[in-house]
């Protein structure tokens, strides 16, 4: 049997140990909109995320993710609430008290054929919420994890598109980290073209100012 250990600090026999599980999640008495990270994209799409992007949020969803540490889902889910409860209000006030439509970007080839599962998705339903496919990948683009923002924005252009025309629908995109926004701004793209409209972006964490 493997050796279990805390994703978050390596401590033994704990997938996540109470401190690190305290660091992650945000106790209720705290449920400030005021700690809550916000920003617009490029085309003024609004953005909200629970927490900056730090190492340590950054190993827990390695594990969660790259090592398949499924169990993680629970407490990752906890920690996006706050901004994905927000965000889904403020889209549904801004829509005349429509719900938008949950929406995620879709899993790499590679990533999906070698994980067996879909993060972002997982989290999702963890929270209660029925995720939606609207778009997919028309082309792979290459491993972008040392791009630079303008490097990712040539990589991802015109790389998604919705299959299906998307016309009268909303979405509320999810994704775990925002880095420079240019997957999800390269979804949004693919979304209006289809028809569709994002009223907004929700992420776990978020690089970067």
């Amino acid at each position: 049997m493997v050796p279990v250990t805390c994703a978050g600090c390596g401590a033994p026999d704990r997938g996540l140990c109470d401190d690190c599980r305290g660091r992650l999640v945000r106790p209720a008495a705290l449920d400030d909109d005021a700690l809550l990270v916000r920003w617009n994209g490029a085309d003024g799409t609004p953005g909200l995320a629970a927490r900056r992007y730090d190492e340590f949020v950054g190993a827990i969803l390695l594990a969660y993710k790259e090592d398949a540490r499924t169990g993680l889902v629970r407490p990752l889910a906890a920690a996006l609430e706050p901004a994905f409860r927000s965000a889904v209000l403020e889209a549904s006030r801004a829509m005349g008290g429509v719900s938008p439509e949950i929406a995620t970007i879709p899993a790499r080839r590679r990533a999906a054929r070698d994980r067996g599962f879909h993060p972002v998705e997982q989290l999702v339903r963890r929270l209660g919420a029925r995720p939606s496919r609207p778009l997919r990948w028309a082309r792979e683009p290459a491993d972008q994890r040392d791009f630079g923002r303008a490097e990712r924005l040539e990589n991802l252009a015109e790389a998604l598109v919705a299959p299906r025309r998307l016309d009268g629908r909303r979405f509320l995109l999810v994704e775990d980290v925002v880095t420079t926004g240019a997957t999800v701004g390269e979804a949004v793209r693919a979304m209006h073209d289809g028809g569709g409209l994002v009223v907004g972006v929700v992420a776990l964490a978020r690089v970067g100012p």
